[in-house]
């Protein structure tokens, strides 16, 4: 009997370790049913992904000046190849043909996940799948909110100092508009109206912003306004909603004489006050703002960073101009905001 016993685990362990080809049709739904459908083998390569993604951000968070010759960025980029071996090889990802077709090498144990871009991913059993005569799965589109809209024109506007309090993010939403961006609703204390005169202390506003924008190398400056502790913010009230105007913030900081001041930005940033139209004040920042760079980035550095207004030695920058916010908004008057003098006679 034990004999019998043994023979049945064994040949049981024998048919789940072999691979079989398993083969089948998978599409998307709505209007979205002409593109592929990624099947990915035990889920292999989103775990990759996502260990990956945490090296990086320990790197970012550890490594203060971005050094690449730092321990985490060396483990960051050896994983990077794995995954990319991973990523690139049929064994573990494929993806279905213009027909809906698909074929992967995988054990009876295995499980397959598919997926693509705005739909819920599946998992099933390879055990599962092969019980059918035929594999013709259809992905489900995630569940979608769909943002207000408003074509009509702002009637106020809003510039003030903020102190965040606390960002609720939102994914893109393939039921909007504007697809590839993502919403974040905002919290801020108002530390100091410049101009519209909200009437309480706090706000609470809409922001959209692309899901991914374009990056910028140089530290401190940040891409999102949400990355700072205090910015100039300029928000639009529509009907029903308080909306920023799209990427445009100023982050500030205190000056020793009681002010409000922003730092001159390098060139090449999408807020970017020119100095050869604007010429900016030398300001005393409480906490300076310097950071450091590598080498290899010397001549980008000088390049970018007006020399009159910082100082580039030893690997550290030194910005000492910027403008104090009254002046900062004026400047907005000319540029950025134009389009809504209106809202300002």
């Amino acid at each position: 009997m034990k004999r019998y016993i043994l023979l049945f685990l064994l040949t049981f362990q024998m048919v789940f370790s072999q691979e079989i080809v398993v083969r089948g049709k998978a599409f998307n739904s709505g209007k979205f049913n002409d593109r592929v459908v990624y099947i990915i083998k035990n889920d292999t390569i989103n775990k990759e992904r996502k260990h990956n993604h945490s090296l990086y951000v320990n790197w970012k968070e550890k490594s203060k000046f971005q050094n690449r010759k730092d321990p985490s960025y060396l483990e960051w980029s050896k994983r990077s190849e794995v995954f990319n071996q991973l990523f690139n090889n049929k064994n573990y990802r494929t993806q279905t043909d213009s027909l809906g077709n698909f074929e992967i090498k995988a054990k009876l144990s295995d499980s397959l996940f598919f997926e693509s871009t705005y739909h819920t991913t599946e998992k099933h059993l390879v055990a599962d799948l092969v019980k059918k005569k035929k594999i013709n799965l259809k992905l489900k589109l995630e569940p979608c909110e769909v943002w207000p809209a408003h074509p009509e024109k702002p009637t106020k506007l809003y510039v003030f100092i903020g102190k965040k309090i606390k960002v609720w993010e939102s994914p893109s939403s393939y039921c909007n508009v504007g697809a590839l961006d993502s919403r974040a609703i905002a919290k801020y204390e108002i530390i100091k109206n410049i101009y519209g005169g909200f009437k309480k202390n706090t706000i609470q506003f809409t922001s959209y912003t692309h899901s991914s924008p374009r990056r910028q190398q140089y530290i401190p400056f940040k891409s999102n306004f949400v990355e700072y502790d205090y910015c100039l913010l300029y928000i639009l009230e529509y009907k029903g909603e308080l909306i920023q105007i799209k990427y445009l913030f100023d982050d500030v900081y205190m000056t020793k004489e009681g002010k409000w001041a922003t730092p001159l930005k390098p060139k090449g940033l999408f807020h970017t006050i020119s100095p050869d139209l604007f010429k900016p004040d030398k300001i005393n920042f409480i906490t300076p703002i310097e950071f450091e760079y590598e080498d290899v980035f010397f001549k980008q550095m000088k390049e970018n960073f007006p020399e009159e207004y910082t100082e580039i030695s030893d690997g550290k920058i030194k910005v000492n101009y910027g403008y104090y916010v009254e002046d900062l908004f004026e400047i907005r008057k000319v540029d950025r905001l134009k389009e809504y003098n209106y809202l300002m006679n």
